[in-house]
């Protein structure tokens, strides 16, 4: 059993790390952002590693009424076709239809999104693959004044309805991309103790 003193080190080191990751997503400059991407490009490249090493239907299971590991990916496609596709590159429908979105949206078929779509996990990751390429692309393109642009969406029906800056919507889709590993790793490691 593990000493008190040993275990409030243990918490505080975790504290410590989430606060430099939470830290490193607030960046304002284009080498800072590249290394928040990379950051989020090496968690998510281990945890898939992980996941992918569990049985398919593993990974179609939700946990306590969260998404599953393949809905979550499904989602992360829909924040980059939100923030970055029709925000920072304006393309009017850039929405992939296996993109999910949460109940907030009460019609995802005016997107283009399909709510009943079952895609497999290798389908699904080829996408994510894709879409993930395209941000560090952006990011990497990206220059100091890039990141004051204000980006004005389509008028086409889409999230978000409001202009914002380029800056603004590299932060949103940094921190959904970190908060929703977190909830991956989570979920992953109570579906790796059921087997």
């Amino acid at each position: 059993m593990p000493s008190y003193t040993a275990e409030v080190e243990r918490r505080s080191s975790g504290r410590t790390s989430l606060r430099a990751q939470r830290d490193k997503l607030k960046a304002s400059d284009p080498a800072g952002l590249a290394d928040a991407w990379a950051m989020i490009e090496e968690f998510w490249a281990g945890t898939t590693g992980w996941a992918i090493e569990l049985p398919e239907p593993v990974l179609h299971e939700r946990v306590d009424g969260e998404w599953s590991f393949v809905q979550t990916q499904r989602h992360l496609v829909l924040v980059t076709d939100c923030w970055l596709r029709r925000m920072v590159k304006g393309i009017a429908r850039p929405y992939h239809q296996w993109g999910l979105a949460g109940s907030w949206l009460t019609s995802p078929r005016k997107w283009g999104l399909d709510p009943d779509a079952d895609p497999s996990l290798d389908l699904v990751l080829d996408l994510r693959k894709e879409r993930m390429a395209e941000v560090g692309e952006a990011i990497a393109a990206a220059q100091a004044a890039d990141l004051a642009r204000v980006c004005v969406p389509p008028a086409s029906p889409g999230h978000p309805r409001k202009a914002h800056t380029m800056l603004h919507c590299l932060h949103v889709l940094l921190k959904e991309e970190w908060r929703h590993h977190q909830f991956a790793v989570r979920d992953l490691e109570i579906l790796s103790k059921r087997r």
